[in-house]
C-alpha cells in the first residue's frame, strides 16, 4: 500500500468533521493544527488527542492558481501515458482538469501494525468522503478509480494483487463497462492495460 490514499473532487463543498467522526465509532477522528500552514488538518487515531500514536492524517489541498493541488494534478496528468488503458488516459486527463480539491489521507505503517482496526478506519473516512463529495481516488504508484470507485488506470509497475473491481470506459457511449480483474494473472493485467477485457485462460491439460 502507498503512503498516501487520495480523492480528487470537482466539489468544493467543505465535509463536516462530525460526517467523518460518526464514520469511524471504533477510533478517534480530530482537528490538528498544521505548523507552518493555514487552518488545520485531521488525524485519525485511537484515541483523539494522541499525537504520538496517529494512523493516518488527513489533509484538503484546494486546486487553484499556484497552489500545491494544482502542482499535484499537473504532475498526475503528465504521469497517465505511463499506464493505460488508452480510454482511461483520455477521461481521466479530462477528469483532472476540472479538479477543485484534493484529500490526501497519509498511512503511517509503523503505527498501524499493531492496530488491525486502524485500516477498517482508514478506509471508513474515505468512503465517508466519497460519499459526500464524490470524485475519483488515487493511490501512490498503484492506479486510479473511477467515480464507482473502480480501477481504471494502472501502470505495468503495479505492485496490486489480488482480483479487484475494475472497469472500462465505453468511448462511444461514455458509459463504464465493471468487471473483475484478475492483477496476479500477467495476460489478464496486460489486456487491461492495452484496454481489453482478459479473456478466459486456457483449459488445465487433461480437462
Amino acid at each position: 500500500m502507498g503512503d498516501y490514499l487520495r480523492l480528487l473532487t470537482v466539489d468544493e463543498r467543505d465535509v463536516p468533521l462530525a460526517v467523518l467522526q460518526r464514520a469511524v465509532p471504533f477510533g478517534a477522528v480530530w482537528s490538528v493544527d498544521h505548523p507552518g500552514m493555514l487552518g488545520n488538518y485531521l488525524a485519525i487515531g485511537p484515541e483523539a488527542e494522541d499525537l504520538h500514536d496517529v494512523w493516518a492524517t488527513v489533509e484538503l489541498n484546494p486546486v487553484g492558481p499556484n497552489t500545491l493541488g494544482a502542482e499535484e494534478v499537473a504532475d498526475f496528468i503528465d504521469s497517465l501515458e505511463s499506464g493505460g488503458p488508452p480510454s482511461a488516459v483520455r477521461w481521466l486527463g479530462d477528469y483532472l482538469e476540472s479538479v477543485r480539491a484534493i484529500y490526501a489521507i497519509r498511512i503511517y505503517p509503523e503505527t498501524i501494525r499493531n492496530h488491525p482496526e486502524a485500516i477498517e478506519a482508514i478506509y471508513a473516512v474515505r468512503a465517508a468522503l466519497r460519499e459526500t463529495i464524490g470524485g475519483v481516488g488515487q493511490w501512490d504508484g498503484q492506479g486510479f478509480t473511477n467515480e464507482d470507485d473502480r480501477l481504471v488506470w494502472t501502470t505495468p509497475r503495479t505492485t496490486l494483487r489480488g482480483l479487484t473491481d475494475a472497469a472500462l470506459l465505453d468511448e462511444s457511449t461514455g458509459e463504464w463497462i465493471p468487471f473483475e480483474l484478475d492483477l496476479d494473472e500477467p495476460r489478464a493485467r496486460d489486456a487491461f492495460l492495452r484496454g481489453e477485457f482478459p479473456k478466459p485462460g486456457p483449459a488445465p491439460r487433461g480437462a
